[in-house]
């Protein structure tokens, strides 16, 4: 019986398989473009989210006095 799993292509072989050019991985984007800031549409009134304010301004309206 031959064992299903056997695929003599996957272990050690005596033809040298060819490596593929080496990627550099040390590269950095420099002309890097951040995509322009939507409006903020959340459920957070007025905060503080990292180092950008946050409103949603429909919220505002609504809660005008108790803000």
């Amino acid at each position: 019986m031959v064992n299903p799993r056997y695929k003599p292509f996957n272990g050690n072989s005596r033809n040298p398989v060819k490596q593929k050019a080496e990627k550099k991985l040390s590269e950095t984007k420099t002309d890097f473009v951040f995509p322009p800031k939507e409006k903020y549409i959340g459920s957070h009134i007025k905060s503080k989210l990292g180092d950008e304010y946050a409103s949603n301004e429909s919220y505002e309206k609504y809660y005008k006095d108790l803000v």
